[in-house]
């Protein structure tokens, strides 16, 4: 009996002197003397009777992590975060209530600070350009953050901030499955609330573009789409894709239905009525479509509405003009072939230039916004000079029709002096 009895009073002082021990190495952390309590805590976890306790485990995920967080002490260990990490886990499968209940205690900072110091090292890396790295630290924060979830200690199952910013660095990075797989989470979780994440949807559409996967591609420009629909890119993904088919019809189509859905979309009005002012506006009639005054109309109405949302825009302007203009050419080179002094023939060439001065008259004021918006301007872009020329001639052509001699040399004058501006 007495021996039994020296046994247990043997056992109760090595407890107490582990007990001892520990608060000594939690005085240690507490007054900062990282390097003391590392070496004292890893020969307490590397006792195997005192390595069964989860607290021994959690003291070591606290020491760690603050030494991953001193500039002073964190040459210490090669990733303290990922020691400390290691060591909560171990804890927490020794004794998950107990772990339960020291986290609480500390409102969970210590895995807390894991997960957050991850995602701000892979911050600064992905600002730095080190797109590899900040990949690699993203993911040590998602580990950290999944396990977090699992164990009922917050967040979400879907980390949307971290996945998105995983997908960033993993594209610039140019791993482009990875990249993949991290938009596809968040854009199969219809992922939308900020503006910036229209980024996944544009990515994904483009990539099966690509990778003509046409299915995937619908697919995700249908989602971006409903998220975004004032998003000017992904429609551009889609025409590439119309357009590769040759299918104009579809393209028109679709500019349509964009307009309809978005009526204040200056490119899409723009770059509809420029196919089609294309298509329309050649000299040889039979070349034209077969409903070439409908499509007249069509384009008209398209670059009024464009000049009514930028009424300065030099571009719209200058088109709506060139529209007007051109079939004030092609109707002046109809009265021109008519050769006959009959009086029907004669009526019919008055006709046909009165309709060249109605079709001056509209002309007229948009070519003289362009005017305005760039005579004033000096030292202009090649581009800017070209159009700058192209009104000026116009507006003497204008000017002419319409007996306006005065005005018509003041344009072709400045029209000759374009080239020096």
């Amino acid at each position: 009996m007495k021996k039994l009895i020296l046994m247990l009073l043997v056992t109760g002082i090595a407890l107490n002197l582990s007990a001892q021990n520990l608060n000594k190495i939690k005085d240690l952390l507490q007054k900062n003397e990282l390097d003391k309590a590392k070496e004292a805590i890893d020969l307490l976890a590397d006792n195997p009777k005192q390595a069964k306790k989860a607290d021994i485990w959690f003291t070591k995920a606290k020491i760690y992590g603050a030494i991953a967080a001193s500039d002073q002490f964190k040459s210490l260990v090669p990733d303290g975060k990922a020691d400390a990490f290691e060591a909560i886990k171990k804890a927490t499968e020794l004794n998950k209530n107990e772990t339960n209940t020291l986290l609480a205690l500390e409102n969970y900072k210590p895995i807390y600070d894991l997960y957050g110091g991850y995602f701000d090292l892979a911050a600064a890396q992905y600002n730095a350009e080190k797109y590899e790295d900040a990949l690699s630290s993203f993911q040590k924060s998602d580990a950290v953050g999944r396990y977090i979830f699992s164990q009922g200690w917050g967040l979400s199952e879907l980390d949307t901030t971290l996945t998105y910013y995983s997908a960033l660095a993993a594209m610039n990075a140019k791993k482009d499955d990875m990249a993949t797989a991290a938009f596809r989470k968040l854009a199969d979780a219809n992922i939308g609330e900020k503006p910036e994440y229209v980024t996944i949807y544009r990515y994904l559409a483009k990539h099966y573009l690509d990778n003509k996967d046409v299915p995937n591609m619908q697919k995700y420009i249908k989602a971006g789409t409903a998220l975004y629909p004032k998003d000017d890119y992904l429609p551009l993904v889609e025409f590439d894709y119309l357009k590769g088919t040759g299918d104009k019809q579809a393209v028109y189509a679709k500019y349509e239905e964009l307009i309809k859905s978005n009526p204040e979309n200056y490119e899409v009005i723009m770059d509809y009525a420029n196919e089609l002012f294309n298509e329309t506006h050649v000299s040889d009639p039979k070349d034209r479509p077969a409903n070439y005054e409908a499509r007249l109309l069509q384009i008209e109405d398209l670059y009024k509405k464009a000049v009514a949302l930028k009424p300065d825009a030099v571009e719209a302007n200058l088109n709506l003009a060139k529209h007007y203009y051109n079939q004030a050419l092609f109707t002046e080179d109809e009265a021109n072939k008519i050769k006959g002094n009959k009086p029907e023939d004669v009526a019919k060439k008055n006709e046909l230039r009165a309709q060249v001065i109605a079709f001056c008259d509209k002309a007229i004021p948009p070519f003289e916004v362009v005017f305005a918006e760039l005579d004033t301007k000096e030292n202009l872009k090649l581009s800017e000079r070209s159009e700058y020329k192209s009104a000026c001639n116009s507006l003497s052509y204008c000017y002419d029709r319409k007996k306006d001699k005065a005005k018509s040399d003041f344009f072709e004058k400045k029209y000759d002096e374009a080239d020096s501006k």
